[in-house]
């Protein structure tokens, strides 16, 4: 857990640099840290390929104009993000 606050400090002077170098710090933790939610299914699960490959498989089906396949594809990716049993199933490591 982090907790950042950032003020306006004075340009001037040792103690300016030093407060602006934490502010130079808070952007970047704040960089590292914008989008966790999304990054999340990817980083912290043993293996994604499952997954991308449907994705893959979507974008394909949509390419093809096959939109029946599509429509199947992503409601069953749908169902496997809601169910953390199933995520986790087709996330094991093999």
């Amino acid at each position: 857990m982090a907790i950042i606050v950032s003020e306006e400090t004075p340009p001037q002077g040792i103690l300016g640099d030093t407060l602006s170098k934490f502010s130079i710090w808070g952007r970047f933790i704040r960089l590292q840290c914008s989008d966790l939610r999304m990054r999340i299914p990817y980083e912290n699960l043993p293996s994604c390929d499952r997954l991308i490959a449907i994705c893959e498989d979507i974008y394909a089906a949509r390419a093809e104009g096959e939109l029946g396949v599509e429509e199947v594809l992503y409601w069953t990716l749908v169902k496997i993000y809601r169910s953390p049993h199933m995520l986790l199933e087709y996330t094991k490591a093999d």
